[in-house]
């Protein structure tokens, strides 16, 4: 028998922390968390889903499989934070499913889209599809990778919808109408092809002067928060432009730099911002997963907290001695604000629509 010891058992490597959680933090702890009244989610993802989801739009399915269980988690962490009404983007089949599932703790946007090969038509007919539905917003998404594909804001085809809307008495759209500088640096630096970011904003000012009985919603602060001074032109220009706060993970990493900027914004336009996280159900995404995005949500707007976000963003990119993910530094807005951003003003534009 040998007693020369062989080499030691090789450990196994350690999980990767989740990405909803990279940090470890506490997400039952809220005592950060001082207001206590409803909030309206103005734009979310509540869709019926399954394992054979396709990996983007459009979102959800009606297939083998497919379950409302999935809204069902995250409309009950929903809950939790406070949110008592969700406005949901998901295909018009699946509207009665979910009508009939969640009653009035939802309404619907109706995302009027169309392949580059499809004629103009295809978007008319989604819009009737939407309008038997009882749809009272529209969603227009022109993000620049978009553009490749006829996916501008002011499309011919998109004005036409607009003005077939309009004379269904339609009146609210919301515009998905940049992404992140970051990505102008990255995947759209062939400017040939998508365009500068400050390329992105003409057609969409366009529509608002075009259409200024419109309530125009701008998905995830404008598609600029890096910037808050074109947002403050933007609404100054244009008064029946909104802000929503969509998009957690960019809202946490710019807001967050420039958390004195974004909140003295809001607070002088505490009429014009919307809460919204931009939260897609799918199969079979953990409920800890939607608990991270409204605790970082509700952390960023109403709280003092800082210190680095619990959620992973593959957009940012640490320098020497930072944390790997964003610094998440909450900029405690006022209790009167909050209520418009939360609630009232949401409230105000979905009683109107």
């Amino acid at each position: 028998m040998s007693l020369i010891a062989g080499p030691p058992a090789a450990e196994s490597p350690a999980a990767a922390p989740p990405e909803h959680n990279v940090t470890g933090v506490d997400y039952a702890d809220r005592c950060h968390l001082p207001y206590a009244g409803p909030l309206i989610d103005i734009h979310a993802h509540v869709t019926v889903t399954g394992p054979d989801d396709p990996p983007g739009p459009p979102l959800g399915s009606t297939g083998p499989g497919s379950s409302t269980a999935p809204a069902e988690v995250m409309l009950d962490a929903a809950g939790e934070f406070g949110v008592v009404h969700t406005v949901s983007m998901c295909l018009p089949d699946q509207i009665p499913v979910l009508r009939d599932r969640f009653g009035d703790r939802l309404s619907f946007n109706g995302w009027i889209s169309k392949h580059a090969d499809e004629p103009e038509d295809a978007a008319y007919r989604l819009l009737d599809r939407f309008l038997e539905q009882g749809v009272r917003m529209l969603k227009f998404w022109s993000a620049p990778r978009g553009r490749p594909w006829g996916m501008v804001v002011d499309a011919p085809w998109r004005i036409e919808v607009l003005r077939r809307a309009r004379a269904a008495g339609l009146r609210v759209v919301m515009v998905h109408v940049a992404d992140p500088d970051v990505l102008f640096r990255t995947r759209y630096a062939d400017a040939r092809t998508f365009r500068t970011k400050d390329d992105q904003y003409p057609p969409f000012e366009r529509l608002m002067v075009e259409f200024p009985d419109v309530t125009w919603i701008g998905a995830h602060l404008g598609g600029d928060p890096e910037h808050p001074d074109h947002l403050e032109r933007l609404l100054e220009r244009y008064p029946n432009l909104y802000l929503d706060t969509s998009g957690t993970k960019w809202l946490v990493r710019e807001a967050s730099a420039r958390a004195g900027a974004i909140r003295s914004l809001v607070c002088r336009y505490p009429d014009r911002f919307l809460f919204g996280t931009d939260l897609v159900t799918r199969y079979p995404l953990p409920r800890d997963h939607y608990v991270s995005r409204y605790w970082c949500q509700r952390t960023l707007w109403e709280s003092g907290w800082e210190g680095p976000s619990p959620i992973a963003d593959p957009e940012h990119a640490p320098g020497p001695g930072c944390t790997p993910t964003p610094t998440l530094r909450g900029l405690g807005l006022p209790r009167d604000v909050l209520e418009k951003l939360y609630f009232g003003n949401a409230s105000r534009i979905l009683h109107n629509a």
